[in-house]
């Protein structure tokens, strides 16, 4: 059986190739000290933009016509990468404007702190379209 670009599998192979990315660019980042701080956050929040924007629209093209499609909303692993998603767009905009938040105190903390939430967020993207077939 042929294999259509909106499955699971297909958006499990674009979020683990966008992840890869993400992870030769954060050990760059953190091995060399070639990017300025501020250059490796905006340029780690654009992969991270990238592969969110990409995966969610596949997701909601490939859900629109199953009987997921209101689960899918309501599944917790989609309520904690909300959540997530959140936390990450509220650290962006509070590095950005220079607030710190607890631990969190310039674009070297942030950098790690993205870098981690964005890999939970790959991971729960490929668990959900495990789940979510």
């Amino acid at each position: 059986m042929k294999d259509t670009f909106l499955t699971a599998r297909w958006n499990n192979i674009v979020s683990i190739v966008f992840a890869l990315i993400a992870a030769v660019y954060v050990i760059v980042v953190l091995t060399s000290p070639v990017l300025g701080n501020q250059a490796s956050f905006t340029g780690l929040v654009i992969i991270g933009g990238i592969a969110c924007a990409f995966g969610e629209t596949r997701s909601a093209v490939r859900f629109k016509r199953t009987k997921w499609r209101m689960k899918r909303f309501t599944h917790p692993i989609t309520i904690i990468g909300s959540l997530l998603g959140i936390a990450a767009l509220l650290l962006i905009i509070f590095t950005y404007k220079g607030t710190n938040i607890w631990f969190i105190t310039g674009y070297t903390t942030a950098f790690t702190v993205l870098a981690v939430i964005v890999f939970l967020l790959f991971g729960l993207n490929i668990m959900r379209n495990a789940i979510l077939k």
